[in-house]
C-alpha cells in the first residue's frame, strides 16, 4: 500500500451513508488507488462528550466501520482495494487538514451531506476544505 495514492472519505456526526462509500470504493477501485475512511466526531455535534467517552465512541465507530467496509467492498467487488480507518474528534476542516498533510493524500471526497455549525452549507463547507487542502476536493454524488 506504500506505493499507492489515497483518496480520502470523509464523514461525521454519524452521516457517513452507504451510498456515498460505495462511490468512493467504486472510484478507488477504478483509479487503481486505496482509500482512506476519516469519520470525525465534529465539534458541533460531539463537543460535550468527556474525554472517556469520546474514547470508548472512537473505538466503537472504528469497529463499526471496518463492519462496513468489508461488507461494502464485498458489494461492489472491491476486495482488493486497500482500505483504513482513521476516527478524529474536532473541527472538520481542521481535521480534514491534518490528514491530507500527513499523508499521500490524492483527493478528498465528502460522504457527508450536512453542514457543520459556522457554515451555511454543504457548499460552503467544501469551499472551507478546499481552501484548506491542496487536493480536489468534492462531494459524492449519488444518483446524479
Amino acid at each position: 500500500m506504500a506505493d499507492l495514492h489515497e483518496l480520502v472519505y470523509v464523514s461525521w456526526g454519524g452521516t457517513g451513508r452507504a451510498e456515498t462509500l460505495r462511490e468512493a470504493l467504486l472510484k478507488a477501485n477504478e483509479n487503481k488507488q486505496a482509500l482512506l475512511y476519516l469519520a470525525i466526531l465534529d465539534d458541533s455535534t460531539f463537543s460535550d462528550i468527556d474525554d472517556s467517552m469520546m474514547a470508548l465512541a472512537i473505538d466503537e465507530l472504528s469497529w463499526l466501520i471496518d463492519a462496513q467496509l468489508e461488507l461494502t467492498r464485498d458489494q461492489v467487488n472491491a476486495e482488493d482495494v486497500p482500505v483504513r480507518v482513521l476516527v478524529r474528534s474536532g473541527d472538520v476542516v481542521e481535521q480534514v487538514r491534518n490528514v491530507v498533510a500527513d499523508t499521500d493524500v490524492t483527493e478528498v471526497l465528502v460522504g457527508a451531506p450536512v453542514p457543520v455549525s459556522g457554515h451555511n452549507s454543504i457548499g460552503d463547507l467544501i469551499d472551507a476544505v478546499s481552501s484548506a487542502v491542496s487536493v480536489p476536493v468534492s462531494l459524492v454524488e449519488v444518483g446524479a
